[in-house]
């Protein structure tokens, strides 16, 4: 049986540490002053610090990063937004609904607001959605995905909803029309873009360079009309004196030099939380070496992930734990719960929960397998050294992580060759095809599993991590998941897919990479959030703290008379 427990109830403990171990921190100084000025949000100015630099890419291009991702959220109309905890909600506004009405053949039908307009004033309409249904069904992408299952899409007479009827059911449907564009635009990544193309959402592009991006409050956008009037979204991550009132950082990695900056400034306040994006080992499944599943699992048990993870994080406040999956993120619903009941042996891999790790065993196993120490370096039955290929992705946690990762297994007599990749999709690539023998990168995963076990489709894109692992019963159950529209139902064959890549060690995961919000005292309802999406997402709904007023209360006099 695979473990199942309540995973969000864990999520939340380590979140709520996260934030004990901040207050902690800041209790050293003095509380945030309580806000001065205006009140009211729609004449304010918000400030917000996100990863650039910003580009000006389609959501389904497969050069699109978490920042610009999220930006287009604020300035496109969407049939679903992130939430804090990564779970979809409809936005309403120019599509007004997304309803499921049919399940086999699946059939979704969308509403949309004829009485909206792009900036440039062209009424938006089911056209826009028809047109990016035909762009989008096109692209050699895991973006297309979806679109690719849709076989027609019917307007009604009054072009107020078009129905979108699936050839093959895909039960993560509420992936689709995110950010769309107005038909008839032309695409690049030109950061010019966002300006070029007509805007509609809560806000409207100003001014833009790689660095910088203005928005402004859109009047014709109805909901959530008393957001912030001014946006100004910066790559720049340095906090501010008190020329910016009200603003809010997302720092995709906490830091050890993020927690010092922001304890030296009290008047903001930062909040820990887990990301969406797992930090990971990948085997190839080509070579000698790591096709063999008992080397692959001798390879995963040498190293001491608790060891890396305290020399990535345990030097200040919060350290996340050795995590149990491939495909959730900790602190996502479904993500189980570590049972490290069976003690590991050299010969019950398949059975230990994949958060423990076992040096010993693999020792054993090595000898097991016909290699020799000697000399300092562990030798094959023919006498050629152990020595392994390693990709890197291109971020510092990746190659501080790589770095670890090669430094323990040299210690332990393996010969390690690091190759530096310039992106994570293409270092798991270039495990996928052999030309290394293990790669570590940053996955991310997203509101449903189907997006990380995309990788073991058998037919996969770059953009989707591929693992190059042909694996009839996983790509099953892969299909399996993908028509099922239970939730419930579906996570347990998902975890079914999560215990076949784990106990098959293709993957071993080092840890889910906690990120860091930092935030202005005056500002209200920022929530921490699972992802970078979840956060910008929220922008239309943040507020201003009011000062206090003192409350005066008047004695009462009767007369009796």
């Amino acid at each position: 049986m695979i473990p199942r427990g309540s995973g969000r109830r864990v999520a939340l403990v380590v979140v709520i540490s996260g934030l004990v171990v901040v207050a902690a921190t800041l209790l050293v100084y003095r509380r945030p002053p309580i806000a001065e000025g205006p009140a009211n949000p729609a004449t304010s100015t918000l400030t917000l610090s996100l990863p650039g630099p910003f580009n000006g890419c389609s959501i389904l291009s497969p050069a699109i990063d978490a920042s610009n991702a999220a930006i287009l959220d604020l300035i496109r109309p969407s049939a679903f937004l992130v939430g804090p905890t990564n779970v979809l909600s409809g936005e309403g506004g120019a599509i007004v609904s997304a309803e499921l009405i049919s399940l086999h053949p699946e059939k979704v039908v969308y509403s949309v607001d004829p009485r909206m307009r792009w900036s440039n004033g062209r009424p938006f309409s089911v056209n826009d959605l028809i047109a990016w249904w035909r762009s989008a069904r096109l692209l050699q992408s895991i973006n297309g995905d979806g679109y690719r299952h849709i076989t027609a899409m019917v307007s009604n007479k009054a072009h107020t909803t078009v129905t979108a009827t699936f050839a093959t059911d895909f039960a993560d449907w509420n992936l689709l029309f995110r950010d769309v564009e107005q038909s008839g635009t032309t695409r690049s990544c030109a950061v010019s873009q966002l300006s070029d193309q007509p805007s509609l959402g809560p806000y409207v592009v100003h001014s833009v360079n790689p660095q910088k991006i203005v928005l402004l409050s859109n009047s014709e956008w109805t909901n959530n009309y008393n957001r912030f009037h001014r946006v100004i979204i910066t790559s720049n991550n340095v906090l501010p004196g008190n020329s910016s009132k009200y603003f809010v950082e997302y720092a995709p990695v906490a830091t050890k030099s993020l927690v010092e900056d922001l304890v030296s400034h009290p008047r903001y306040i930062g909040q820990f939380a887990n990301s969406s994006d797992i930090e990971e080992l990948t085997f190839s499944p080509h070579g000698v070496i790591t096709s063999n599943r008992s080397l692959r699992t001798a390879l995963s048990w040498l190293l001491d992930r608790k060891a890396i993870l305290d020399k990535l994080f345990g030097s200040f406040t919060f350290t996340p734990s050795v995590p149990t999956s491939a495909l959730f993120s900790q602190g996502q619903a479904d993500y189980p719960l570590a049972q490290p009941v069976i003690k590991p042996t050299s010969s019950n891999a398949a059975i230990v929960d994949p958060s423990q790790d076992c040096r010993s065993c693999a020792l054993t196993m090595l000898n097991r397998s016909g290699f020799v120490y000697s000399s300092h370096r562990w030798h094959d039955a023919n006498g050629t050294v152990l020595s392994l290929k390693l990709a890197v992705g291109p971020t510092p946690l990746d190659q501080a992580s790589a770095t670890l990762v090669s430094q323990q297994w040299r210690s332990l007599g393996i010969v390690v060759k690091l190759l530096y990749a310039h992106s994570d999709a293409l270092a798991a690539n270039m495990a996928a095809v052999g030309t290394v023998n293990v790669a570590v990168f940053d996955h991310p995963t997203s509101t449903t599993p189907w997006t990380s076990a995309r990788s073991w489709d058998l037919a996969p894109y770059l953009d989707a991590y591929p693992t190059g692992v042909i694996s009839a019963s996983t790509n099953y159950l892969f299909m399996l998941a993908q028509r099922t529209f239970n939730p419930t139902t579906a996570a347990l064959t998902w975890l079914k897919i999560d215990h076949q890549i784990l106990s098959n060690f293709w993957i071993r995961p080092l840890f889910t990479v906690p990120s860091l919000i930092e935030y202005s005292g005056p500002l209200a309802n920022v929530v921490p959030s699972l992802s970078l999406s979840g956060l910008v997402d929220q922008v239309s709904n943040w507020g201003i703290v009011l000062p206090s007023t003192p409350t005066t209360v008047k004695s009462s006099t009767s007369a009796i008379g």
